[in-house]
């Protein structure tokens, strides 16, 4: 009974949803069609539903209105069920028809002149106060005064009286008259005209200036489209600007990823370090805890009922939902394999929070999609349209999604749940993510917001030698989005993966200087290892679905090579000194991450290495076979641990002191490093490793800190070391462009999708 029911005419469509942003971004809770309409509920049902369960309604008065049944009915409904009725005028005509009977007997509030928003705030006075009545059952159907309190009853009238309307105009139009105004002047006004499409940009410089993950979109939006969120400076800070100042404020730090707003515009979700679900508030402020994910996020979205629905990237798990306020996160869908799906990712709520739209990734890469919508109270799904991802329903009866580089719009019809006609490019240029992720966001209000593809792609990476005194050395290979590197054993070539173009693995001549590419197709390669010999290359690859291992001829002759068939994302980290191993970790529901090894003798049996309930991951064995190092986050962070190989349950030593990632043997085994990353850059580490029958190690000490490329996931190795173990190979983080990565707003931009896309 606390909601306020708004009725309008579809013609009025865009002042209705300014209208209601602002009354809910001043408290207010509204029920407008058709956001709040749930997926495949019938329309007239809902509409009656939702004026019976309303605390009051809401009339938007115009000459659409006036004529139309609809709006007729929604209001006879709403006096026959005795709702206090509130009409605010947005033209300067008075009720006619049956309209006339119903509102004839009370004064209203007017939406003209502009500007529109003291007219809103008076109204949101008077309905907030009314709302606040526990006990309406006694009142008969009320027509209600829009200040501050409603107007006393007024005494019955004569016979042959005018309206209270007519009287009203025409005491205006002789007042007008008597100041020497025409009286067109006085109360005529025309129907206002749509309100004008306006782009600005927004190119904030220094720490400030935006970043590009390349796999997750790392911008939001308010439901009022008044504040942008974005992730910034090298992508260790999360900002809120708000378009009506100058600069923006910084929300957190570390390694924050996929913003996402509360529905009341007050609270920021982000995922940070890759797996920690946290949130913070708007304004500014301590993060707050919400969950541990299993694995890499891969988009979340806040419903109205204070829960997160999100995924991550373990294929198994599909979309889970967890409070808001933390607590043991649900599975809510799992990938049907056996029909080709590999993922669900990228969840948006639909309207009222009943349902979620989100995309179920195929083998063919991101435009190869399906957009499909969950019920959430019978977890059954449909699939509404193919050949997409990251698809977002705008109260306009669309759904915009992201395609070939491009943000598309179809009309929906929410009810039904069907895509109409054919979709339409409506922005030809668009950052699209490795993983389909979209940097374009769209608030209730009709802003649209986005990352402009060409004045930033995705963060760029030049590779370096660095030495240990933290000299740096260019490779000379061209900057690129470069992920993963390996040096090959006799120190002549690279391996690189990269996440630009279609994700495929590259080969670098590092006497030539020539760039080779190793693998074709959509589907994401990664992960690359040399085998020992160096004719082959080891990597993880979505090729026929999950993530799993493959294998390559290292000159590109022949097809890749399967060597596992499981539903769990694996990663390969390296080889066995033996060569007779390899060296990988799984993410499974069940365990986490953990690591395990392949056996390369024909057989490919699987053994496990370290499987327990917390993450292990990038799994090496030490030069001499005997020493199997890895990160885990046993402690509750991810901390460097060293056990005996191959009998790993007869030890464990933790080796980093303050937090760590990415271990790597030097060549001979006397040393091993890995990173440390923080705000302001990434940290090398050394220890030295004592040789003996047992484990010994030296404190830990830093070799040098730079701007240096580690994915938020910490998932896998990003640098190598040279044979000599005096230079070290590495990613450095680099701007896209000479030109700053800039955000664009289009304020108003229903009234462009309208036009592009128009719905019948």
């Amino acid at each position: 009974m606390n909601t306020l029911f708004i009725s309008y005419a579809s013609d009025d469509q865009a002042v209705a949803l300014e209208v209601c942003a602002q009354l809910e971004a001043q408290g207010v809770r509204c029920w407008i069609a058709p956001r709040d309409v749930a997926p495949g509920a019938k329309w007239d049902e809902a509409l009656l539903q939702a004026i019976d369960a309303a605390g009051a309604f809401l009339l938007l008065l115009s000459e659409a209105s006036n004529e139309s049944p609809f709006v007729q009915n929604e209001v006879n409904r709403a006096f026959g069920k005795k709702k206090p009725i509130f009409t605010f005028r947005i033209e300067d005509i008075p009720p006619s028809g049956s309209l006339e009977f119903y509102l004839a007997r009370h004064h209203w509030t007017d939406g003209f002149p502009p500007p529109l928003e003291p007219k809103v705030a008076q109204l949101a006075v008077a309905v907030s106060g009314l709302l606040g009545v526990s006990d309406l059952s006694g009142t008969t159907g009320t027509a209600v005064a829009t200040g501050a309190a409603a107007a006393p009853p007024r005494a019955k009238k004569r016979a042959g009286a005018a309206p209270a309307w007519r009287r009203t105009a025409l005491i205006g139009a002789l007042c007008a008259l008597a100041g020497g105004l025409t009286a067109s002047g006085a109360w005529y006004a025309a129907r206002p005209a749509p309100p004008s499409v306006t782009r600005l940009a927004i190119a904030p410089i220094g720490a400030e200036t935006p970043s590009i993950d390349g796999n997750e979109r790392d911008l939001a939006i308010t439901a009022d489209g008044r504040r942008i969120v974005y992730v910034g400076n090298r992508g260790s800070t999360l900002f809120a600007r708000a378009l009506d100042v100058l600069t923006p404020t910084p929300l957190a730090t570390g390694a924050p990823r996929g913003p996402f707003v509360s529905p009341d515009g007050q609270w920021v979700g982000f995922v940070d370090g890759g797996t920690q679900l946290k949130r913070v508030a708007i304004t500014g402020g301590s993060a707050v805890q919400i969950a541990s994910l299993d694995a890499t996020a891969r988009g979340a979205t806040w419903l109205p009922d204070d829960t997160i629905v999100f995924a991550t990237a373990i294929p198994t798990s599909g979309l889970q939902r967890v409070p808001a306020s933390g607590g043991t996160a649900i599975v809510l869908t799992r990938p049907d394999t056996a029909h080709g799906e590999v993922d669900h990712l990228w969840p948006e709520a639909l309207p009222g929070g009943r349902a979620v739209v989100y995309t179920i990734t195929t083998a063919g890469g991101p435009d190869a999609g399906q957009i499909a919508v969950l019920d959430l109270a019978t977890g059954t799904s449909k699939t509404v349209l193919r050949g997409g991802s990251q698809a977002r329903y705008v109260p306009t009866g669309h759904l915009v999604y992201a395609a070939g580089g491009a943000l598309r719009a179809v009309a929906f019809d929410l009810s039904r749940l069907e895509a109409r006609e054919n979709p339409v490019v409506v922005l030809p240029r668009l950052v699209v993510g490795n993983f389909g992720s979209a940097d374009a966001v769209v608030s209730a209000h009709g802003t649209l917001a986005y990352l402009d593809a060409f004045g930033a792609s995705l963060t760029v990476r030049s590779l370096v030698w660095v030495d240990r005194d933290g000299r740096e050395e260019p490779l000379g290979a061209p900057a690129r989005a470069y992920t993963y590197a390996r040096i090959s054993p006799d120190g002549e070539r690279l391996v690189l993966s990269t996440i630009d173009e279609e994700g495929d693995l590259w080969m670098w001549d590092l006497a030539r200087r020539t760039l080779t590419r190793l693998t074709f197709g959509p589907q994401l390669d990664t992960y690359p290892v040399w085998s020992l010999e160096g004719r082959r290359i080891y990597f993880s690859s979505e090729w026929d679905g999950a993530r799993n291992l493959y294998v390559q001829a290292a000159d590109g002759t022949g097809s890749p090579e399967r060597l596992t068939e499981s539903p769990n994302q694996q990663n390969v980290t390296a080889v066995s000194p033996d060569g007779k191993r390899l060296i990988f970790h799984q993410t499974t529901p069940a365990t986490n991450s953990d690591i395990l090894q392949l056996a390369l003798d024909g057989t490919h049996e699987v053994t496990p290495l370290v499987q327990t309930s917390f993450i292990e991951r990038n799994g090496r064995v030490s030069p001499d076979g005997k020493w199997l190092a890895y990160e885990a986050n046993d402690s509750g962070r991810q901390e460097i641990y060293v056990r005996p190989y191959p009998d790993v349950n007869s030890g464990k030593w933790q080796v980093s002191a303050a937090g760590g990632t990415r271990p790597v043997w030097s060549h001979d085994g006397g040393e091993l490093f890995y990173l440390v990353s923080s705000a302001t850059g990434v940290s090398l580490m050394r220890v030295g490793v004592q040789r003996g029958s047992g484990w010994s190690a030296t404190t830990p000490v830093t070799l040098f800190e730079g701007p240096y490329f580690v994915p938020a996931g910490s998932t896998g190795v990003t640098y190598d070391v040279s044979s000599d173990g005096r230079h070290f190979l590495i990613g450095k983080q680099e701007s896209a462009s000479d030109a700053p990565p800039q955000i664009v707003v289009v304020q108003h931009w229903f009234e462009e999708l309208k036009k592009l896309v128009p719905v019948n």
